[in-house]
């Protein structure tokens, strides 16, 4: 594998808002989760920002809504690379929780349709 990513990535589907620091606010999905961030894909195409913009990062998890203090390190066509800059041990507990707790769901849901 010649892929020279610091983390391994996996793959989460997750709805997220980003927030960043002017109070411009947008709506998209994960793709790509890391220990330590990212990859934002929006909603809309009209977003605007720049790398190296800082701002916050929520993710919705069951009945809890997490926020995560980040900085935009890329941004493609597709979307963007976030970095978690403040305590990404919280934001990976997060992740690892909610992938868990997905999981479970549909391993419930598979049972009662089987029964």
């Amino acid at each position: 594998m010649t892929d020279s990513r610091e983390k391994a990535r996996y793959t989460h589907n997750k709805n997220l808002r980003l927030l960043l620091s002017d109070d411009r606010s947008y709506y998209g999905s994960s793709r790509d989760v890391s220990l330590t961030g990212l990859f934002f894909i929006p909603e809309s195409d009209d977003i605007e920002v720049i790398v190296g913009e800082r701002g916050t990062l929520y993710l919705r998890s069951g009945e809890d809504t997490h926020s995560f203090a980040c900085q935009i390190v890329r941004k493609t066509l597709e979307g963007l690379a976030i970095q978690i800059t403040d305590n990404p041990a919280k934001f990976g507990m997060a992740i690892s929780h909610d992938v868990f707790h997905s999981m479970l769901h549909r391993m419930r849901e598979k049972d009662s349709s089987s029964s």
